[in-house]
């Protein structure tokens, strides 16, 4: 564990210095366009083209990482992001501040994208849990501290601009110093839209609601502040007041989402947030910033919180190898409501005033509420112990997709040693000499003979039975393993790989077998048919283990997940 998390420092300290940019540029930006006079609709026009380029950037950063590699494709977007945000500071046309916040969104998405898939393959099945946790407080982390940056120098300046652009420079250092080199990215099968919603109708929903009042609170909060003299570093507590809300809450939320309906758990909470929204504006009145500050916090918060339990309550109905290729439509039904969020909001603040941005949040989470009352009307809820556990998820960025301990852990495909390179190229030419060598190299070390076996019982020239033979004097204490491997290899070959095993074996054939098929379940109908032919005689036992063996792993196993069983005959 300690090891996993010292290969990975270097990726969380750019990612904190690239979220401290971002703390400052996201708050730099509206107080910037509010100085300068622009519109309330046109700030929020530019603030959703973010949105637009995170979008694009979501849908292209994987061929771009499989391209050019996850180092080159941080630095470069980086190092783009850096200029975006410094041709900022020497235009203030909202046309060219609006392209560049799109340019922001693209890269940010690619970085993240990077960064993500990076800790993701560094990770193991124990440690990418705790992980994500860290990941998710560096993010926040960052956000929140970058929001006091504002305070080194006027934003009419050009100083807090440079200081951004610095700062995203410096993100890229620690990683592309880092000796670790990147990770082979997984291609991964999408699932669409229409899909997902005939799944779940309501996570689909309140996803999309989540990016509409997400983006629009987080990116909209310094207009509203700016109409009641909150500024200087009264606008960076207030900002990072609303961050740290979405931080604190998430625990308490995963609480009762982990112990309750959810639906009921959601319903209650956008409740909540919209009577914090109504009160936000009497609070503004009677000039009580305590109330302000508390109030956003709470609202903005529950706010946050909306996203990962979309995600929760869609992962409830989905099958666990679908989750990955699910996240893919969440995001892009989360960013769709971002591009429109802030534009919305922004509409509404120009024409009636800045305090109906709580209004209009309240509205739509109001609006939302009534979803969520419709769906439990129609659904029945999940008993508690049957759904999944609440996760925390940052919004903005959708951390660690891949890290979520709830999706399906598929072991990251690794270079070739030196070793399997060379016994693999002489297995073409000479399959005799490729088992002798792979023979020398298991007696040395089991473990990377076993993966030089599965590798090279894989070509076509090796006669895989002469290797499991071989194999079997030389380590026959790891036979079940070699066996299993060799069976991984070349499936079609699993009847005389287990007949060999019963003739060396006949005594433990039944025990080593059950052991093969309980770790090959996509091949275990097929190795328990092989053993009933060769022991007729032990079919009660092979029967009753096999029972078993599907009761113990169907207690464990997820609803959603659950299929009908193989029956034996």
């Amino acid at each position: 564990m300690h090891s996993t998390f010292k290969a990975q420092f270097t990726l969380f300290i750019s990612c904190f210095i690239l979220l401290l940019a971002n703390g400052l540029i996201n708050l730099l930006l509206p107080v910037r366009m509010s100085l300068d006079g622009a519109g309330i609709d046109t700030i929020g026009m530019v603030l959703s083209l973010y949105f637009v380029g995170m979008l694009l950037g979501a849908l292209l950063s994987i061929n771009l990482i499989k391209r050019a590699g996850h180092i080159r494709v941080f630095a470069g977007c980086v190092a783009l992001a850096a200029i975006a945000i410094l041709i900022c500071s020497l235009y203030t046309e909202p046309f060219v501040w609006g392209a560049m916040r799109l340019v922001t969104g693209f890269c940010n998405a690619c970085a993240f994208t990077a960064m993500e898939s990076w800790l993701s393959s560094s990770s193991t099945k124990e440690t990418r849990g705790k992980t994500l946790g860290v990941y998710n407080a560096v993010l926040l982390g960052g956000l929140f501290s970058g929001q006091f940056f504002m305070n080194l120098a006027d934003p009419t300046d050009t100083t807090l601009f440079v200081v951004a652009g610095i700062l995203l420079c410096a993100a890229v250092i620690p990683l592309v110093l880092s000796r670790n080199p990147g990770p082979i990215i997984e291609e991964v099968s999408s699932m669409s839209l229409r899909a997902l919603y005939k799944i779940s109708p309501l996570g689909v929903v309140c996803c999309f609601v989540s990016g509409m009042i997400y983006s629009a609170s987080f990116n909209l909060l310094p207009i509203f502040a700016g109409q009641y003299n909150i500024v200087d570093f009264e606008l960076s507590l207030y900002v990072g007041t609303a961050i740290l809300g979405a931080f604190i809450l998430q625990f308490p939320v995963g609480y009762l989402s982990d112990r309750y309906d959810r639906r009921t758990v959601l319903f209650g909470l956008l409740i909540i947030s919209a009577l914090a929204d109504l009160a936000i504006p009497q609070f503004a009145k009677v000039d009580n910033l305590l109330g302000v500050f508390t109030a956003t916090a709470i609202t903005c918060g529950i706010i946050a919180c909306t996203y990962p339990l979309s995600i929760s309550e869609a992962f409830d109905r989905l099958r666990q190898n679908q989750m990955v290729a699910a996240m893919g439509a969440m995001i892009f039904t989360f960013a769709a409501g971002g591009v429109i969020g802030p534009y919305a909001a922004s509409v509404v603040m120009n024409t009636f005033g800045s305090v109906f941005l709580f209004y209009f949040l309240a509205l739509i989470q109001l609006l939302l509420a009534g979803f969520v009352i419709y769906r439990m009307t129609v659904r029945k809820a999940l008993p508690i112990e049957d759904q999944e556990s609440f996760v925390m998820q940052g919004a903005e960025f959708f951390s660690g997709v891949d890290l979520d301990p709830r999706t399906e852990f598929i072991e990251p495909e690794k270079k070739l040693s030196v070793e399997e390179e060379i016994t693999l190229s002489i297995a073409e030419s000479d399959p005799a000499s490729a088992v002798k060598m792979t023979q020398v190299i298991t007696k040395h070390n089991p473990t990377i003979g076993l993966n030089i076996a599965k590798a090279v019982a894989a070509t076509e020239s090796v006669n895989v039975l002469r290797l499991h033979e071989v194999l079997k004097d030389t380590i026959p204490e790891k036979i079940i393993d070699v066996t299993r491997a060799l069976i991984t290899a070349q499936p079609e070959l699993a009847d005389e790989l287990i007949q060999q095993l019963a003739q060396w074996y006949p005594e433990q054939m039944v025990q080593m077998v059950i052991a093969i098929a309980h770790s090959l379940p996509e091949l275990r109908a097929e190795i328990i048919s092989v053993l009933l032919k060769l022991a007729p005689e032990a079919v009660t036992k092979i029967k009753t283990d096999y029972a078993a063996m599907l009761v113990e792993e169907r207690q464990t196993i997820r609803p959603a997940d659950r299929t009908p069983a193989v029956i034996l005959r």
